[in-house]
């Protein structure tokens, strides 16, 4: 990981997350395609990190969700699934990643997870953090990711969002006492471009392997 882009994910996270905020300055998204092996990213993370596993169509997913839990408990960092209540129970997560559908067209799933999980949410548009808003605050996402904010390998072709947009979402997560998360093209030179922005941490994929990170 680019030293300048912790360096920055950090100074995001300190100055629109606060020395209390939920989420790590650094949050990796776990990929079938773009990271297989995710094992030597994670080990790689800093401790100010956190890790949503997706991995949707690995034949042994359980698993190794299970092997990569245990990794992130060693290091100390959350550990979230993505849209699987069951998953994330089996291995102890730490909290569970849903999907825009899921806030969209099942917002009561928030209620029905374990008090004490950290709970995530997509955010494609300013609709869906409207919608996020109506969640009773106790069970409210304590986190948000935008996205795109710029273009993305895992989505080719697809536009990003606005700046007008993100800084609305983003103005609407601090309202609503969620964590906003910027996703999609993140590097160290885009990273430079949300040095003003609202945003408190940054996800990828990518950014994971680009360069070996400092384990501080």
């Amino acid at each position: 990981m680019d030293k300048a882009l912790l360096k920055q994910s950090r100074r995001l996270n300190l100055r629109n997350g606060g020395p209390n905020c939920p989420i790590p300055p650094i949050v990796l998204m776990t990929d079938d395609q773009r990271l297989p092996d995710p094992e030597p990213a994670i080990r790689a993370l800093p401790r100010d990190s956190m890790v949503i596993f997706r991995h949707y169509d690995h034949p042994m997913r359980a698993k190794l969700g299970a092997k990569l839990r245990t990794i992130c408990r060693a290091k100390g960092i959350p550990f979230l699934v993505a849209n699987d209540v069951a998953l994330a129970l089996k291995v102890d997560a730490d909290g569970l990643h849903f999907p825009e559908y899921r806030a969209l067209t099942d917002p009561g799933i928030y209620q029905r997870i374990p008090e004490h999980f950290m709970r995530t949410s997509a955010c494609h548009a300013l609709t869906t953090i409207q919608r996020l808003g109506l969640i009773p605050e106790a069970t409210r996402p304590d986190g948000v990711l935008i996205s795109p904010i710029f273009p993305t390998q895992s989505h080719p072709g697809t536009n990003p969002m606005s700046r007008t947009d993100i800084r609305q979402i983003s103005r609407m997560c601090h309202m609503l006492g969620i964590t906003p998360i910027g996703l999609g093209g993140i590097t160290a030179q885009t990273t430079e471009k949300l040095r003003m922005s609202a945003l408190a941490s940054i996800a990828g994929i990518g950014f994971s392997v680009a360069n070996t990170p400092s384990p501080h």
